[in-house]
């Protein structure tokens, strides 16, 4: 049994270890859990990519897809790479993405509290975004189904002005990279605090892998939270 976690890669060093340093936080856990081990594979970009790990993989297999929203990479690129890998005769299964899911909020908390920001101040959550929009409406309806005081939401690809203004400004991103230090360049331009990493070095986003690939809400006394946060 094994778990694989498909990413979407990116030419920036960065992205790929910080989510092979969450790939290593969710192994345990799940091993414990009966769920083998646990890979990293990349859409574009970084290598391993699905094609490549599909031929050793033994399973069944369970398939995390490492995205926010649900753009053109969760439409087409994670059926492509579950074809892959089933071809090669391996039971697949794909759960579904992290998007939607409050434990991003609370990773985004997280980041804020990191760096000594109150969470409850007015926060600009800006993302990548799409050509369909899709991905600004992903955002703007967890917020609306999850509601933080003073957060709101923005793409790059559909920018607001002023939308920065008075806000701490949080990349969308599950890593360090080219879109993550956009959104850095824009905080800058407006002259708004800006707190950066990726969103997979925190304990709530690994909460939420492990959430997704066991399917039940992760019991307390389970989490991969320290009492630091």
């Amino acid at each position: 049994m094994t778990t694989v976690l498909i990413a979407h890669g990116s030419p920036d060093p960065r992205h790929s270890a910080t989510l092979e340093r969450l790939r290593t936080r969710v192994e345990e856990p799940l091993r414990r859990a009966g769920h083998g081990e646990t890979r990293l594979a990349f859409i574009e970009h970084d290598h391993p990519t699905p094609g490549e790990i599909a031929p050793g993989l033994s399973g069944p297999v369970t398939v995390v897809p490492m995205l926010i929203t649900p753009a053109m990479h969760a439409r087409v690129d994670i059926p492509a790479a579950l074809r892959r890998i089933a071809g090669h005769g391996v039971a697949t299964r794909a759960v579904p993405a992290l998007g939607g899911h409050p434990l991003l909020l609370d990773a985004i908390d997280e980041r804020l509290r990191s760096v000594g920001h109150d969470p409850d101040r007015g926060v600009l959550l800006v993302a990548g975004g799409s050509s369909s929009g899709q991905a600004g409406r992903s955002l703007s309806r967890l917020l609306a189904d999850h509601p933080r005081r003073g957060w709101t939401t923005m793409t790059l690809a559909a920018p607001r002005a002023g939308a920065a203004h008075g806000r701490v400004v949080v990349p969308a991103t599950l890593a360090e990279g080219v879109l993550h230090d956009r959104v850095a360049l824009l905080a800058q331009a407006a002259g708004s605090p800006f707190v950066g990493g990726g969103l997979a070095d925190t304990a709530a986003l690994a909460d939420l892998v492990l959430e997704r690939v066991l399917d039940r809400p992760r019991p307390p006394g389970e989490s991969t939270r320290t009492n630091g946060g």
